[in-house]
């Protein structure tokens, strides 16, 4: 139970609890103390007192008619504190009118605004200092940020060294108003006519309402920072992957300057490759295109509205764009479904080269590459499309492989070409198999491989495969050649070998497996690791 006083502030009658007073009498009492000139005091002090009857008035209720220490408390809190009307150089000169002609000009300061803030008041507050319009301080944040992210690091730093600007006078600091008598009537004329605008318009207690604490306002700061931060991250990954988007899509095609046809086909190709008849593949791409583009320009629209605080909503694009991804999906499943149906049957077809040469080696190497690189190190391929290519009506496929296996006699040296292929069914896979060219060319003891294969483009890509596998006696050799790197080299399991390159070696048909004389083993241990 707490003992009530009746008070009269500003021509209006309150019910107010006695500690409530005596703290709205201590804080009325050291105002007016900053004020020395009794007219002028008086008049602000009018203001003041007329002000806080208005805040009171919204408090009170049917259900509550009386005045607590809480009300005074977030009235001080809007009012300011009694230091923030005047500084102590403004007591000072006030107490000496005839000297300092009762004015003063502050010193312009840099402080955070956040009675205008989009985040955190940064940018106000340098749109003050600078006299520049917050418009472009913002669009210049945004530009960093976009070309490199410096933005979001220099608005982060200012938004926790720039102080706010909290009291009266750190208001007329940052805008560089003078500091005097009139000014901080202004300001309290400036509060009042805000009071009497949102008191007409019914906003009164929402604008009192966002009013918070200190660590309200710091949470909600740092929160509302959060949010611009992952507005801006959205935009700058969705740039990012819009422009992958693009190399992957058109890199190939001269639309992307970065990428050309003589590092891989373009996706268009590759999937006219795949699919049968131009209309198929056509359509797989625009579905690509569509079920990739959408969700990148979402992602960016989406961190457009976070950034600018965008409230419209634009439904009907939603809508249709929802439409087009799904429609989009369902193309492309429905297509892969019957891609993979037509290679679900798979098969090989061997055939063996002969072979009468009675020599204890066999070198092997691999011919000139003229369509891909005579360069190329098949082990630092990590794009196999790089080995597609479309030539003259064929499709050229750059991955065969050698494969070396002791052999548990003391013969010749075996040579036999394994043709693998997909297809609808295991007739299907046959035929493509058998389509696959591919010349060896074996003189004497010196057999020289083809760098690709070619496959009729009617055909399709169906996972045609070569595998020139070469048998070796025990204790005879096979010394490889300088262009060997160039296609895939694969030896007996139990091999422990992890080479950079394998030109110029020799192997050894050993018990159990080929052993290679200048080569480096891993450990036992590590193998089985």
């Amino acid at each position: 139970m707490n003992k009530t006083i009746s008070i009269n502030i500003g021509g209006f009658v309150f019910n107010i609890e006695e500690n409530a007073y005596q703290k709205l009498y201590h804080y009325l009492n050291s105002i007016k103390k900053n004020f020395t000139a009794e007219e002028e005091r008086d008049e602000i002090m009018n203001d003041i007192e007329s002000r806080i009857a208005e805040i009171f008035q919204s408090k009170l209720s049917i259900s509550k008619e009386v005045i607590v220490e809480r009300d005074v408390e977030e009235v001080i809190e809007i009012m300011g504190l009694p230091e923030d009307y005047v500084s102590d150089e403004f007591a000072q000169n006030a107490q000496s009118k005839e000297q300092s002609g009762n004015t003063f000009t502050s010193e312009k300061r840099l402080y955070r605004d956040t009675e205008n803030a989009a985040i955190g008041g940064v940018a106000s507050g340098l749109s003050h200092y600078l006299n520049i319009d917050v418009t472009i301080i913002r669009i210049l944040f945004v530009v960093l940020a976009i070309l490199g992210g410096s933005g979001i690091l220099i608005y982060v730093i200012l938004l926790f060294v720039v102080p706010e600007a909290k009291t009266t006078s750190d208001r007329m600091q940052m805008k560089g108003e003078p500091i005097n008598i009139e000014s901080i009537k202004e300001h309290f004329r400036k509060i009042k006519d805000q009071i009497e605008e949102n008191a007409k318009n019914g906003k009164f207690r929402k604008t009192f309402n966002q009013t918070i604490r200190k660590g309200s306002q710091l949470g909600a700061t740092l929160g509302k920072t959060f949010s611009k931060i992952i507005g801006v991250s959205f935009i700058l990954g969705g740039a990012f992957a819009l422009i992958l988007l693009f190399v992957v899509l058109f890199g190939s095609s001269g639309f992307i300057p970065m990428v050309g046809a003589e590092h891989t086909e373009s996706l268009s190709n590759l999937l006219n490759i795949l699919y049968p008849g131009d209309t198929q593949g056509g359509l797989v791409f625009f579905a690509i295109i569509l079920a990739s583009l959408i969700p990148v320009l979402s992602i960016i629209f989406s961190g457009i509205k976070i950034v600018f605080n965008i409230k419209k909503s634009l439904k009907t694009v939603a809508i249709t764009s929802s439409i087009l991804w799904f429609l989009s999906i369902a193309v492309l499943v429905i297509t892969g479904i019957n891609l993979g149906m037509s290679m679900r049957s798979e098969t090989a077809v061997t055939y063996d080269i002969p072979y009468t040469d009675s020599s204890d080696v066999l070198t092997v190497d691999v011919m000139e590459d003229d369509i891909f690189s005579e360069h190329i190190r098949y082990r630092d391929v990590w794009n196999q499309t790089e080995l597609i290519r479309l030539q003259d009506e064929k499709i050229a496929l750059g991955f065969p492989e050698l494969y070396l296996v002791e052999k548990n006699d003391s013969g010749n040296f075996a040579i036999i070409v394994h043709k693998q292929s997909n297809g609808l069914s295991n007739q299907d896979a046959i035929v493509k198999a058998e389509n696959i060219s591919y010349g060896l060319n074996l003189t004497g003891n010196k057999l020289m491989i083809p760098p690709y294969y070619t496959v009729p483009q009617t055909d399709k890509f169906r996972g045609q495969h070569i595998q020139v596998e070469v048998q070796v006696p025990l204790g005879k050799r096979v010394e490889l050649g300088t262009n060997i790197d160039r296609i895939d080299l694969e030896t007996s399991p139990g091999n422990r070998y992890e080479e950079k390159s394998y030109a110029n070696t020799t192997w050894t048909a050993k018990s159990h497996r080929m052993v290679c004389e200048a080569c480096h083993e891993r450990p036992w241990s590590h193998w089985e690791r």
